[in-house]
């Protein structure tokens, strides 16, 4: 029998797969041997534009680590909720710990829902525009602004989902959660761009701005590189959204990026780098 999960995939699409052309070295660190495939977006989250001879067994883990993290954390609960790609599918919980306080009073504890019944937050963090794009020079490191944030629910309005589960569980409130981590975020979008500036123009192309960020987690500048547009743009029907784009400045390597673009996410704008003369 169809899963509830598996029911709702059909809300998101799939993405276009495309395999780039073989690299032959590490587009991290340079070596030629043990060379691995690239998802340049998270296969976690459905992305299927691959990078073959690409990453390196240890530049593989070293992203694989702060991808991880986004997808358990930030992005855990929205991969259950859509069935999005999963190696450990089977393990899967059915059951989630949701926030509750049983009376006015009490403090908040925690009480386990049917992932059906659970409501979902989706959460991107809101960043200023590059200050390379922007001409700023003042650098506060991978902090958010703001955040994006959405409940979500297919069975019912969010709200209505909220004082529904507040009836059945006979509790007072309740408190839906979700976690940033904007570091590791800025790492991962990092790592997204700068390998699709590879697979598009080459690793010969452009002098890469994001190594230290994505290898070595150095991010005090990562306002710099790193940004997003204030106002939300419309939702499309696509899951993600890639490009490199000209602002103005045709001599940066710009990378538009939309994860789950269908969910009216927002829109970031990474420089991956400067093209050579």
């Amino acid at each position: 029998m169809e899963s509830f999960a598996q029911s709702l995939k059909s809300l998101l699409p799939d993405q276009k797969k495309k395999v780039y052309a073989p690299i032959g070295h590490c587009i991290y660190c340079g070596k030629t041997e043990g060379l691995t495939v690239e998802h340049i977006i998270p296969f976690g989250l459905g992305g299927r534009l691959e990078l073959p001879d690409s990453s390196c067994s240890n530049c593989c883990k070293l992203t694989s680590d702060f991808e991880h993290t986004c997808l358990r954390t930030m992005y855990g609960p929205l991969r259950l909720l859509y069935d999005l790609p999963s190696r450990r599918r089977k393990s899967r919980p059915k059951k989630l710990h949701l926030k509750v306080k049983h009376t006015p009073d009490d403090n908040w504890t925690y009480l386990d829902v049917e992932q059906e019944k659970y409501p979902f937050i989706i959460l991107f963090p809101q960043l200023s525009m590059p200050n390379m794009l922007t001409g700023e020079s003042v650098c506060h490191g991978a902090t958010a602004k703001k955040f994006w944030i959405r409940g979500a629910s297919p069975s019912y309005v969010f709200k209505d989902l909220l004082q529904k589960l507040t009836v059945e569980l006979n509790v007072h409130a309740i408190m839906p959660e979700a976690k940033a981590e904007v570091d590791k975020f800025c790492q991962m979008l990092a790592k997204i761009a700068y390998s699709f500036a590879v697979g598009e123009l080459g690793s010969d192309a452009f002098k890469p701005f994001l190594l230290p960020h994505i290898l070595y987690k150095e991010l005090d500048d990562t306002d710099n590189f790193i940004g997003c547009l204030e106002k939300t743009e419309r939702a499309t029907n696509e899951l993600h959204e890639i490009s490199i784009v000209n602002l103005g400045r045709k001599e940066l390597v710009v990378v538009r990026i939309r994860l789950l673009a269908r969910l009216e996410t927002p829109t970031y704008f990474v420089v991956a780098g400067q093209y050579y003369n």
